[in-house]
């Protein structure tokens, strides 16, 4: 026999090598697509909060634009411009500012949660007459309660226009 078949073959045999650690990149496709979602949700969080604040700091600018003109005892016709000049700010320049007369008393209306600035004619008559004329302090408040309800009509009413439109 030879000699080398007497020897134990266990003795040929290597260490073991144990595995290295697996490197923490490239991470698995599931980390990827959190990773995804995080941004996503945290730029749609962002965009909201930011749109939020747009809205409040336009409301708080025209509600004051309101106070000052209640404080300088403004005529109609200036407060009638504030609440053109608050439309203008949340739809087109096409859609509102070519409204006038009864136009705008009906666009008014459409956007208001109780009918404000009495009948149609009287609000025409008072739209077109130079003299200087006072504004109630009812209409103030209704001029008031327009311009916070704004983004809530229209939100509403494009609601009911996609209801209609399916």
């Amino acid at each position: 026999m030879s000699p080398l078949a007497n020897q134990d073959p266990l003795t040929q045999l290597n260490d073991i090598i144990a595995p290295t650690a697996p490197h923490w990149f490239p991470p698995a496709p599931i980390y990827w697509g959190l990773l995804l979602l995080i941004i996503a949700l945290v730029c749609g969080i962002y965009f909201v909060v930011k749109n939020q604040m747009q809205q409040q700091k336009r409301l708080k600018l025209h509600l004051s634009k309101l106070q000052n003109l209640q404080q300088t005892d403004a005529n109609f016709i200036v407060l009638n411009q504030l609440l053109k000049g608050c439309a203008l700010s949340y739809f087109s320049r096409d859609e509102v500012a070519s409204l006038h007369g009864e136009s705008w008393f009906d666009f008014i209306q459409k956007y208001s949660v109780a009918p404000i600035f009495g009948n149609k004619q009287d609000f025409i008559q008072r739209l077109y007459q130079v003299d200087v004329q006072s504004v109630k302090k009812s209409e103030y408040s209704a001029a008031k309660n327009w311009i916070v309800a704004l983004p809530k009509q229209i939100k509403k009413h494009n609601n009911k226009q996609v209801i209609k439109d399916v």
